[in-house]
């Protein structure tokens, strides 16, 4: 299962760096009520329980215990929030299909740009 290696990823960093549950739910906010995630909001991520964190929240974790953003956004399934912003902007959604739809093309341009 999928989920299971995300929280397999964080119990594991967790543990690495001697932190508590509560230590590290400490350092995360949800955005919703402004307040840190509960110590078994992050024990059920943990434990494969909760299935769909918010990107958020992974984000906050990955930096809590210096984990790398994209990987542990990738195992949560996640978008990064920053770039689900940009979507929101025409342009920058009609490039990111463009991205998607043809890396080739984007790759020509990045070369010709540095000539």
């Amino acid at each position: 299962m999928r989920m299971g290696a995300l929280g397999n990823k964080i119990k594991q960093k967790r543990r690495e760096l001697k932190l508590s549950l509560f230590k590290v739910c400490e350092k995360v906010i949800n955005e919703e009520t402004k307040k840190p995630i509960s110590v078994s909001y992050l024990n059920d991520i943990e434990q494969g329980y909760r299935l769909k964190p918010a990107g958020s929240i992974v984000v906050q974790i990955a930096d809590a215990l210096g984990l790398n953003r994209d990987e542990l956004l990738g195992l949560a399934d996640k978008a990064d929030p920053e770039l689900e912003k940009g979507l929101k902007n025409p342009k920058l959604a009609e490039l990111f299909r463009m991205i998607k739809d043809d890396p080739e093309k984007i790759k020509k341009l990045l070369d010709e740009d540095k000539k």
